[in-house]
């Protein structure tokens, strides 16, 4: 057996500096690494912030701009930022000499992918939202396989139809060991547990509209709330006074590092519509009232909350529709009402993918040893890559 035949194959992995991006790619690195790849990460300053959070892997740091706004007095440097990035790239592909080359969207991707895509290696990108984000259009419009999280996804090209394949999005080991316990269905005069999250940083219309649709429900439901509510900081103090004025029993932080087990425990989540949290919700069967981010790029929160509240596992709203008087009668509704919520829960779950990690790893793994792409085999199918991986 030759030295290149028993070298380890490498995997590289690109994401923006984003956990909607690094947090996938930690998940498939993992998975990677357990089938014998050695797995690199190229990502940007803004991504070396989640590192000591992610899967150990070697790290890359690369250039990383968009061309799309910053205002035209800056789009020279933004070019020459670009065309450092994909030479960083084009350098460091050739010296890897990856097997298979994974991006996960958002512009720091786009140099490891593109150079991949130029030096014929493998390319693989996997698209966490319901819309194709810009570099991942790029990357499938020339060539590049697509791995989407949704069975519906925006913007995908025509071409590449055929390289086209619904692995899920992968989801983090804590929520897959919380999904092994099952939804609790609220007692009509028991406590009802509400959990209200906005993402990271909080979200302000929450700590508005929350707050006020409490306080207008009647006595009797207000006494039967448990609330949790992630506050952005700046809304913190007013939100502990307005709680402690009302006697409600609440909890508030301005971030929380263990919303899986919350959101097995709440009888109903509010939250935004991101991605991670929206394939979160479906996997614990969490009943939820989803108010999607309304600038956000390509309306994506909303079309990724479509899919599930349409199957009536999610109640979707505009957040223009938010208002404390809409919650107060949902929340009165669903309280006095539980087994809706039981409903729901069952259909979130029927569209949940707990093997998204094993989906998009077996695809990737196919991609680099050159065999048929099978997704849906156990890994157990699957052969060491050292067996038999191509190294060009």
């Amino acid at each position: 057996m030759n030295q290149a035949s028993t070298q380890k194959p490498i995997a590289l992995l690109a994401a923006g500096g984003t956990g909607g991006h690094m947090f996938p790619a930690s998940v498939l690195a993992e998975q990677l690494k357990a089938a014998g790849y050695g797995v690199h990460l190229a990502t940007d300053a803004r991504g070396l912030a989640y590192v000591d959070q992610l899967t150990p892997m070697e790290t890359h740091t690369v250039p990383a701009a968009t061309v799309f706004n910053g205002g035209i007095l800056a789009l020279p440097f933004r070019i020459l930022t670009l065309a450092l990035s994909v030479l960083k790239c084009w350098w460091l592909v050739r010296k890897l000499r990856p097997a298979v080359v994974v991006g996960f969207g958002g512009y720091p991707s786009f140099g490891p992918v593109l150079a991949g895509l130029w030096l014929g290696r493998p390319v693989l990108v996997h698209e966490q939202n319901a819309v194709l984000g810009r570099v991942n259009r790029w990357a499938a419009n020339y060539g590049a396989s697509v791995a989407t999280s949704y069975n519906q996804t925006a913007k995908v090209p025509a071409k590449a139809s055929e390289r086209l394949r619904r692995t899920g999005n992968p989801l983090r080991a804590a929520v897959l060991q919380t999904a092994k316990n099952s939804y609790s269905e609220a007692r009509k005069s028991g406590i009802f547990e509400l959990l209200v999250f906005g993402g990271s940083q909080g979200a302000s219309v929450f700590s508005d509209v929350v707050p006020r649709a409490i306080e207008a429900l009647p006595n009797g439901l207000q006494n039967r709330l448990r609330l949790v509510h992630q506050v952005r900081r700046a809304d913190l103090q007013e939100a502990f006074d307005f709680y402690g004025k009302l006697g409600v029993d609440a909890e508030i932080r301005e971030f929380f590092d263990d919303l899986p087990s919350r959101m097995r425990r709440a009888h109903l989540v509010i939250s935004r519509g991101g991605a991670l949290t929206i394939g979160e919700i479906a996997a614990l069967g969490a009943p939820s009232l989803i108010v999607p981010l309304p600038g956000s790029l390509d309306q994506d929160q909303a079309l990724n909350a479509i899919e599930l509240s349409q199957m009536g596992g999610a109640v979707m709203v505009r957040q223009a529709d938010f208002t404390p008087a809409y919650l107060a009668e949902k929340l009165s509704q669903w309280m006095q009402a539980p087994e809706l919520l039981s409903a729901m829960s069952q259909r979130a779950s029927a569209s949940g993918e707990l093997d998204a990690a094993g989906r998009l790893f077996r695809y990737a793994h196919c991609l680099a040893s050159g065999l048929p792409v099978q997704i849906d085999l156990p890994a157990a199918d699957m052969r060491q890559p050292e067996e038999e991986v191509r190294h060009g």
